[in-house]
């Protein structure tokens, strides 16, 4: 609920700092041999610029363009560029169990007419859901490393132990906004399917949903950082720090 209201503040110029990192996102995929991996390389660096663009919004600011460039600045790029190595190596995990369990089947999409069986259609669907659940999990465990190494400067390994350790501990809630984000995108999509039905309109309502819900995303992840990490950990007899010039939220002691 946060981080829909966080959201709803200033729904334009979120969104329109998502659609600048997915403009440089697909930019890089035309580079030869980088271009397919750069997206998920960067992937924390964009995750930074969506939250300092939440931070600024929390703070009664603009979320403007240039907060792209938040995470390519040092000395954190070189910190984030790691986590985005970590974020592509848990992508390689969950293909390699998605091909190692339904290789073969996959491989013969790639004919005209492809004939499979029902067993083969579920053994796809079962490597598929497996694959996804390694890669949700792994981003779940390291979501709050990005803002950790952002915003406290941490190594990368601190920031790692202390966003997995904090995710566990609150396994419950962060398990309860990823599903509910997930039905209300679901019923949404049901929603603009029975009024427009199957048309070209359908399909882009259902991808608005899909940018929307991702930045929605991002403001939960926000919001989250900051009850863990900023406002429960302050000391009640001392006033709190103020921002950096950047608009980041104080770092803990």
């Amino acid at each position: 609920m946060q981080g829909m209201q966080l959201f709803g503040k200033q729904p334009g110029g979120l969104m329109a700092l998502f659609f600048c990192c997915m403009f440089l996102a697909l930019l890089l995929m035309i580079v030869p041999l980088v271009g397919q991996v750069a997206p998920f390389v960067l992937t924390p660096l964009f995750t930074v610029a969506l939250l300092e663009g939440c931070a600024q919004v929390d703070q009664g600011k603009r979320a403007l363009p240039n907060l792209l460039l938040s995470g390519f600045r040092q000395p954190v790029r070189s910190p984030l560029l790691l986590l985005g190595a970590v974020n592509f190596l848990l992508l390689l995990l969950a293909m390699a169990v998605l091909y190692g369990m339904a290789g073969d089947v996959l491989l013969q999409f790639k004919g005209s007419k492809p004939e499979l069986t029902a067993e083969q259609v579920n053994s796809v669907v079962g490597a598929g859901l497996l694959a996804s659940a390694i890669y949700t999990i792994g981003w779940l465990l390291t979501c709050l490393a990005a803002p950790l190494v952002y915003w406290q400067k941490l190594t990368v390994g601190k920031a790692l132990f202390f966003s997995v350790v904090s995710v566990t501990r609150a396994f419950k809630p962060f398990f309860v906004a990823a599903v509910t984000l997930h039905v209300i995108y679901f019923l949404c999509c049901q929603l603009v399917m029975l009024i427009f039905g199957t048309s070209q309109v359908t399909m882009a309502g259902i991808s608005a949903l899909i940018l929307i819900t991702i930045v929605i995303a991002h403001c939960t992840l926000y919001i989250s950082y900051q009850e863990i990490f900023v406002r429960n950990q302050a000391p009640p007899e001392k006033e709190a720090a103020p921002s950096d010039d950047d608009g980041a939220p104080p770092p803990i002691n």
